[in-house]
């Protein structure tokens, strides 16, 4: 079966009802313009006023619909915005040339002490601050020493279990060993001794038969 887009609706028709179709659904059918999604005509407003409600603006307090209300809040001439380099908040129409003034000044670099304007100051810290880079080249340092102290003390720490080890199943083995040998001795001294008494009664039996 073929299909084709309604263009009113946007839902795939029977290419053999697509007229009769198109016809029903422009007369009773409405695109949303903010979702674009086909909703009944008498149901329109409805919609619009559930699913896109107007908001209203907190700062200039006027209102605007669904899909014009985030654009406007970017740039709302009453809105605060807080200034980068002292944090102080104003509108948007002041924000630039504060930032730019305020930008100008000099500050003291925390590591070098010397003086740096302060919308230079992260370049400065990044590129030009020499107390920063060797603080921050001391700081590598330091934590790939830490990380080759903490992997020989893990090796030395391994090391000393596997000798323990060793030395355990040494003394396991050697107990092993003793304790067979000793089973096995007394093993042979019962035989040895059984192989006597068996001697002394025959013996015994030998004397009684020559006594009569």
């Amino acid at each position: 079966m073929t299909t084709i887009k309604c263009l009113n609706c946007g839902k795939e028709i029977d290419s053999l009802k697509i007229f009769l179709h198109e016809g029903f659904c422009s007369l009773n059918t409405r695109k949303c313009s903010i979702c674009e999604e086909p909703v009944a005509k008498e149901e329109y407003n409805e919609h619009k006023s559930i699913v896109h409600p107007d908001k209203k603006c907190e700062f200039c307090g006027k209102i605007f619909t669904f899909s014009e209300y985030d654009p406007h809040i970017k740039v709302c001439p009453k809105k605060l915005f807080e200034c980068k380099f002292c944090g102080l908040y104003m509108n948007k129409n002041e924000l630039e040339s504060h930032e730019y003034q305020c930008g100008s000044k000099s500050i003291i670099c925390e590591y070098c002490k010397e003086q740096v304007i302060k919308m230079e100051y992260d370049l400065h810290l990044e590129y030009a601050c020499n107390k920063k880079i060797k603080s921050s080249t001391n700081k590598a340092k330091n934590n790939n020493e830490n990380e080759t102290n903490n992997y020989k003390s893990t090796n030395k720490n391994d090391d000393f279990n596997d000798k323990t080890n060793k030395i355990i199943n040494d003394i396991l083995s050697r107990n092993k060993k003793n304790y067979k040998e000793s089973v096995q001795t007394r093993m042979k001294k019962r035989k040895r001794d059984k192989d006597d008494e068996l001697y002394e009664i025959d013996d015994k039996n030998k004397k009684k038969k020559n006594k009569k």
